[in-house]
């Protein structure tokens, strides 16, 4: 299902994550009068507020639905039947939460990746009290289906000044992260046409060995890897992969101009 049916665009509000595009000015142009929280404002966020996550209660006069495809990888979908305002402090208590350690870190829920890997790391019980007064979350997945998880119990509602009172524990992070690693792979292995998962491994393990962390970095030494078979491992592509005076992204560039033309 891509599009949301009545029923839910009646009750719902959409939260927009700020940080990927300017979620006030695309919500205003879409609606004339929405209800709109920005859930930085009144927290210690504020400073941020020109990448806060919206809250907006569409209008029933809204654009803001039939806009679905510009928004719906960018913002999660979520239907209560408390006040925007209410709803709203109950999603500032979790701008941030607690760590295992005793620290805190910023969570960003609204994210529908990071907020798919969330809910499937906690238990049905976790997932009920994280919601409040949510009664039922939707996210866009990249096959084009709406994931949808639901709290099949009242829980207390928290307010902006409970901010760090949710707990991450350390079996939620490894959740989190294998499903972010889960993710990566498999589209690693769209990319480069393969599904052989013992391959798209021993590339990722190659490549973080040789210092490059982030997926853009992994993809592209995967990449050349694939396209030039053994040329990576002779003794003067490992020289310049090696090369501790190259940044990451430089030391891939100065690969592909070797095993492209022979040259460092």
């Amino acid at each position: 299902m891509t599009e949301l049916d009545a029923n839910i665009r009646d009750k719902a509000c959409i939260l927009l994550d700020g940080a990927l595009f300017d979620a006030p000015r695309f919500i205003y142009e879409r609606d004339d009068q929405p209800e709109l929280e920005y859930l930085f404002l009144g927290t210690p966020h504020e400073a941020a507020l020109e990448v806060t996550p919206c809250l907006v209660k569409p209008s029933r006069a809204s654009r803001l639905w039939r806009a679905q495809p510009e928004w719906r990888d960018k913002a999660v979908v979520l239907v209560a039947d408390e006040s925007l305002s209410v709803i709203a402090g109950h999603l500032r208590s979790l701008l941030s939460v607690q760590l295992p350690d005793g620290g805190y870190s910023y969570l960003r829920y609204y994210s529908p990746k990071q907020f798919q890997r969330l809910m499937l790391a906690f238990t049905q019980q976790e997932r009920n009290r994280f919601s409040g007064p949510v009664r039922e979350w939707l996210a866009f997945q990249a096959d084009g289906a709406w994931s949808r998880f639901s709290s099949d119990a009242p829980q207390p509602v928290k307010t902006a000044s409970d901010e760090g009172w949710f707990l991450l524990s350390e079996q939620h992070l490894a959740a989190i992260s294998d499903g972010a690693r889960n993710e990566f792979i498999e589209k690693l292995g769209r990319f480069l046409a393969t599904d052989d998962q013992v391959r798209l491994n021993r590339l990722i393990k190659e490549a973080n060995s040789l210092g490059f962390r982030t997926e853009k970095e992994v993809s592209r030494y995967a990449e050349l890897a694939v396209v030039h078979g053994d040329q990576i491992t002779h003794p003067e592509s490992q020289t310049i992969l090696s090369n501790p005076e190259l940044s990451a992204g430089a030391r891939l560039k100065a690969l592909d101009k070797h095993l492209a033309y022979g040259v460092a």
